[in-house]
């Protein structure tokens, strides 16, 4: 899944908003931190994880979305990170 799907999932559940993609950003970065979701990159040899600790992950998505905020960006496909199920989700390895 990539960010713009979170972005409409949170939209499904609060409806619309000025604060809408910061709300987002707060989930997205809450599933990493919890270890629901492992951000990473799409590459052609498919999903490559960030090598950074969950905190410090859902940091980096909190900072890139206000990032996106401030400066009036919407998401599109691949916009902050890729992210796939983690290990409390999945019971395995986010390769799983």
């Amino acid at each position: 899944m990539y960010f713009a799907e979170i972005v409409s999932m949170v939209k499904d559940v609060v409806g619309g908003g000025d604060d809408l993609l910061a709300r987002a950003g707060e989930v997205a970065g809450r599933f990493v931190a919890e270890g629901l979701t492992v951000p990473g990159e799409l590459h052609r040899t498919g999903f490559v994880a960030w090598s950074v600790a969950p905190a410090a992950a859902a940091e980096r998505i909190r900072r890139e979305v206000a990032q996106m905020v401030r400066d009036g960006v919407r998401p599109t496909l691949g916009s902050v990170c890729w992210f796939v199920l983690g290990e409390a989700v999945s019971g395995g390895s986010p390769a799983e």
